[in-house]
């Protein structure tokens, strides 16, 4: 073989390896921990000096293949979605790869910090727009270590994803000065570890005698919303809540859409809601579709949303909470504002509305507030939550649509960083996926399985300070956008270097 074809299938393989190797640490497969390993490729390729457009193919290759290995259940949900996926991923990571390969050639002291501000940047942009899906933060492979994650009331996910690159930059360090880099990799994990350890054994919470049960009767996705079902997916929420009563729970919670109707214009069934609240002296909190009259310029007649409220045992029923972000084609066709005519097109979306106020509710001296599936990946919400001062954080769902994949895990294991990041007890109840109830450790206190019918309850606890993170340093990451765009312009006026 020769030098040239060995060198042009080095680049493929290593973007290739950094892909399966970041894809698989956020698999339920117990190998979490190759994600401190998952960027060394990702630096030797940067090492080769290779072209532009290798650069650019290296990242689109990495985005290919980290889609397949990680991503592969966004295919149960949506076909051309995950189609699309690969085309937006291939284009984000050909961009990182090519402006930080670059800058990596260039600024040889600085390197480091030229390629934790793209990458950071990159995770910290994700929240926003109208394709934000922040699903790639590498701190999340961490979410089932409770003494690693303690940093993150700190610095966030993103605090989380600079120790991962940090410990990979250092291991890869150790082939140029072993002793060196390896002081380092102890030291980092030294202090890591021990900060970890110390939050997690000397964190003050206070146990209340304050209970919430949650429902999950797990009605799988291609029956829920099949009226033949209607009847017997209320016979479940009946029987289940009255087995939850057992538990002598203080609120009881149901979740995303629970019953397939538009719950508050439907008498028969807002009646079987208010009357079960009132016959057994609890409150139910629960998600429902909604809607209200549009009027012009609107292009509809309705104006739907993905809403929750609490159905109370005097019969009334509290102000909606309407999601705030929704899923891109899944919930909403993105741009429809600035392009009247996708509202004609139609791929299975719901083009639920934006709602505009994150709502506050109340039981006993208690207060909490909601978020609904998908809201939970965005440290933005929680943070605005708990500046606050909620006492705890009710994440709604529905599972289904991810069937028994990878996906449900990603999703549940983003309950436990948000937990830590705030300081908050969050209450995460799935349709079917994994329910659970997260303290503001971050541990699990009560899980359910996939796929089971089941109640869940724990009592509330509190963590009366709340963390740096939500005080201080929520906007931080805006350092690393800075940043960016400096090194860009360096990397721009010095020119691009073509092979």
């Amino acid at each position: 073989m020769k030098k040239n074809d060995l060198t042009t299938y080095n680049w493929i393989i290593k973007s290739t390896v950094a892909g399966i190797l970041l894809g698989l640490s956020r698999l339920p497969l117990h190998l979490n921990f190759l994600v401190f390993f998952a960027f060394i490729p990702i630096f030797s390729l940067f090492e080769q000096r290779i072209s532009i457009k290798k650069l650019f193919l290296s990242g689109v290759i990495f985005g290919f293949i980290y889609n397949l290995v990680c991503l592969h259940w966004v295919s149960l949900v949506t076909i051309p979605g995950y189609l699309g996926m690969f085309i937006l991923l291939g284009i984000y990571f050909g961009i990182l790869f090519l402006i930080a390969g670059t800058v990596w050639e260039k600024i040889k002291n600085l390197r480091i910090i030229g390629f934790l501000s793209f990458w950071l940047a990159f995770e910290f942009i994700q929240n926003f727009g109208e394709f934000r899906f922040p699903w790639f933060n590498a701190g999340y492979a961490l979410a089932d270590f409770p003494i690693l994650i303690q940093l993150a009331e700190i610095g966030g996910i993103f605090l989380l994803s600079f120790g991962i690159i940090i410990i990979n930059y250092f291991i890869y360090g150790l082939k140029n000065n072993f002793r060196k880099y390896m002081i380092l990799i102890l030291l980092t994990l030294f202090l890591w570890f021990g900060y970890g350890y110390f939050r997690f054994k000397n964190l003050v919470m206070e146990k209340t005698d304050f209970k919430t049960a949650m429902i999950q009767v797990s009605i799988p996705q291609d029956i829920k919303w099949d009226s033949k079902y209607l009847e017997s997916t209320v016979k479940l929420y009946d029987d289940y809540t009255r087995r939850a009563m057992l538990m002598q729970p203080d609120l009881i919670i149901w979740p995303e859409s629970a019953l397939p109707v538009y719950l508050k214009r439907d008498y028969k069934y807002k009646r079987f809601v208010l009357d079960l609240a009132r016959e057994l002296d609890i409150n139910i909190f629960t998600g429902f579709p909604s809607y209200e009259i549009a009027f012009p310029p609107h292009p509809n007649r309705y104006k739907f949303y993905n809403s929750a409220s609490v159905f109370r045992k005097d019969s009334t029923i509290d102000p909606e909470y309407h999601k705030i972000i929704l899923v891109p084609f899944g919930e909403r066709m993105p741009f429809l504002k600035c392009f009247p005519i996708l509202w004609n097109i139609q791929m299975g979306q719901a083009n639920f509305e934006y709602g505009k106020d994150q709502e506050i509710y109340f039981e006993q001296e208690y207060s909490y507030s909601p978020l609904i599936c998908f809201e939970i990946a965005f440290p933005e919400i929680t943070y605005r939550i708990a500046k606050k001062q909620v006492d705890f954080i009710v994440n709604i769902t529905n599972d289904a649509w991810f069937h028994r994949s990878a996906g449900t895990y990603q999703h549940a294991a983003m309950t436990k960083i948000r937990a830590v990041e705030t300081r908050t007890q969050i209450y995460r109840c799935a349709n079917t996926g994994y329910s659970m109830i997260v303290n503001p450790m971050g541990e699990v206190l009560a899980i359910s399985e996939l796929f089971e019918k089941t109640v869940i309850a724990s009592e509330l606890y509190l963590c009366r300070n709340s963390s740096l993170y939500v005080d201080k340093l929520f906007w931080y990451p805006i350092i690393f956008v800075i940043l960016s765009f400096i090194f860009l312009i360096y990397a721009l006026l010095t020119g691009l270097k073509l092979k």
